[in-house]
């Protein structure tokens, strides 16, 4: 077997365990209407819930990309995919009023720390998988993950539909699966020991531009994602009067779209320009969006829509990783990676803490709309580096 066949198996063990990883992050928030039935505690509330996992899933990866940096072992992934599963307990707690969400925010924080271990552990392992193209291989390892965070969304709710909440801790058999292939390709993580500014040789033309606009951009991205996947399944349900299944079918189908548009994009981008396909995503995304969310209401088949959507604007965060991965700074690779893939998304769940408790007075429709603008957002600052680069 040659060298790059084997960093292909690799990289096919990595994504596994970090989709697996993923989708314990995505099966809380579709099941958030059957949750409040059954806790008889606040909608808003249980959105905080639903966040909390996945804000610290991401801030500590600041940290622990710190801290591990010279490891090879991959043992911390296992570790974390295990721990990362014990979200399945959240929705199979006693009802004990405000006792309960103490508990749930509990299992969140452990399960989030699970979760946060396999992202820059895995990124650094991508990263020394050097025979492969580097925007590639960090666009499926990262919309794998993605793909399996919305995949999160259709398993549970479909699950809770027809068996009832305790149906979700099935879902856990999969963290010991998952470790398996990581074992028998013999991954190792690459040695963090390059300073910010020694770029690697590599066959794609990638840019090397400031690291704050590019996290500024991420986290703007991240946040639009972290809306609709915590938002948009209840939005389904509760307001727009679908069964529960088809509204986490529907985000289930953003991720289909966007795992098959970032790899798309990914080997397209050293071509056309990293920058230039964030501006032409951003760009389509936000029209896009703002139509399915006029058209949601009134029709299943509105859902077809969000496909095309991901397929267009989600390839933006995976470029955002790739960038980062040689961007200008002070800052070491793994400072950068944990930074770039955990501040953003932790960010993001901040957003969301503020925003929830207005949707008791407003509904999750408004602030959707948010998501379309953030895009355009991103589009505006993907704009400014370009021309900052040119001027230079």
């Amino acid at each position: 077997m040659t060298i790059k066949n084997q960093q292909w198996k690799q990289l096919a063990a990595l994504t596994f365990a970090h989709a697996v990883a993923d989708t314990y992050v995505g099966i809380i928030a579709p099941v958030l209407v059957p949750m409040q039935e059954h806790y008889k505690v606040s909608l808003s509330l249980l959105v905080i819930v639903a966040s909390m996992m996945g804000f610290c899933s991401n801030v500590f990866q600041v940290p622990i990309g710190h801290v591990r940096a010279t490891w090879k072992t991959p043992v911390f992934i296992a570790m974390g995919v295990m721990l990362a599963g014990t979200s399945v307990f959240i929705p199979n707690l006693p009802a004990m009023g405000n006792l309960s969400l103490i508990c749930m925010v509990a299992i969140a924080a452990v399960a989030g720390f699970g979760v946060a271990t396999v992202h820059p552990e895995g990124l650094r392992a991508v990263h020394g998988l050097d025979k492969l193209p580097p925007s590639l291989a960090t666009a499926i390892f990262m919309v794998t993950g993605f793909c399996g965070f919305a995949s999160g969304a259709y398993l549970s709710s479909s699950l809770t539909q027809h068996f009832g909440l305790n149906s979700i801790m099935w879902l856990y058999l999969a963290a010991p699966v998952s470790i398996i292939p990581l074992l028998l390709c013999k991954v190792k993580l690459h040695v963090d020991t390059r300073k910010a500014d020694d770029k690697p040789e590599t066959s794609d033309e990638i840019p090397s531009v400031p690291f704050v606009p590019i996290f500024i951009m991420a986290t703007v991205l991240a946040t639009c994602s972290f809306m609709q996947a915590t938002l948009l399944p209840t939005f389904l349900h509760k307001e727009a009067g679908y069964e529960l299944s088809f509204s986490g079918l529907s985000f289930t189908l953003f991720g289909v779209g966007g795992v098959v548009g970032a790899i798309t994009w990914g080997a397209l981008a050293p071509r056309i320009g990293h920058l230039k396909v964030l501006i032409i995503g951003t760009l389509l995304g936000a029209p896009l969006t703002a139509l399915y969310l006029w058209l949601a209401p009134q029709s299943k088949w509105a859902a077809i829509l969000l496909i095309f959507t991901a397929f267009i604007v989600y390839t933006g965060f995976p470029l955002c990783v790739t960038l980062a991965r040689y961007a200008k700074s002070s800052l070491h690779f793994s400072q950068r990676i944990g930074l770039i893939s955990g501040g953003t998304w932790g960010t993001a769940a901040v957003v969301i803490w503020i925003l929830s408790p207005i949707t008791e007075h407003t509904g999750f429709g408004p602030l959707l709309h948010l998501v379309w603008i953030g895009y355009l957002i991103a589009c505006g600052i993907a704009i400014y580096i370009l021309r900052k680069m040119k001027q230079q």
